[in-house]
């Protein structure tokens, strides 16, 4: 759903992408920011430290802040690939690969902070793996998958971040868990159709 509006940013974040190239910025830096990101969000989320600031910004909110900051690092390093040309199946590879990464370090804080109960948390990560598997697989087979689906990577994050805020992480997960169920049934059905097509 969000790959419309990605469309309609792309020349916001193109300008944005070559002034960091000018810094001698990559995209595989990028990449770690948005994996140093997710660290430190997946470590607000998992409640293991309580800080002074946690009396006016809780840790879930300072968890959603980090992990949209990590989003952002990670929608510009594909930018910055395409802007600098640097595009490759080493990148792209290493990028899929940190997005996996990602959503398991912010699954395990939310595990370890127990927003949800175990098995919810569990159905969450599996299906959101499993939405993404589909579209890896499918680019494999040459069947674009892109904006295919209601709840890609960039919606389940928004989702999640926006329970954070008003501090109902539960219904996140439950929304992720279904929506993700939804958009892996879409996938499967669209890669079977443009098969049968050929």
């Amino acid at each position: 759903m969000l790959e419309n509006i990605r469309i309609k940013v792309e020349p916001i974040t193109n300008k944005i992408s070559l002034e960091l190239s000018k810094f001698g910025i990559t995209p595989i830096m990028l990449s770690g920011l948005a994996i140093i990101f997710a660290i430190i969000s997946g470590f607000f989320y998992s409640n293991l430290v309580q800080f002074n600031i946690n009396i006016v910004i809780q840790n879930q909110v300072l968890g959603a802040i980090f992990l949209l900051i990590a989003g952002l690092f990670d929608m510009l390093d594909g930018s910055l690939a395409r802007v600098t040309k640097k595009t490759s199946s080493k990148g792209a590879f290493i990028d899929s690969t940190f997005d996996r990464v990602t959503e398991i370090i912010i699954y395990s804080g939310l595990l370890i902070g127990q927003y949800a109960e175990s098995i919810l948390i569990f159905f969450a990560i599996t299906l959101s793996m499993l939405v993404s598997y589909s579209r890896t697989k499918a680019e494999a087979i040459n069947v674009d998958l892109r904006g295919i689906g209601i709840a890609e990577r960039s919606e389940r994050i928004l989702i999640l971040c926006f329970f954070s805020f008003i501090n109902e992480i539960r219904y996140a997960i439950i929304i992720i868990i279904i929506l993700s169920s939804i958009t892996f049934i879409q996938r499967f059905q669209k890669v079977l159709s443009t098969l049968n097509k050929n």
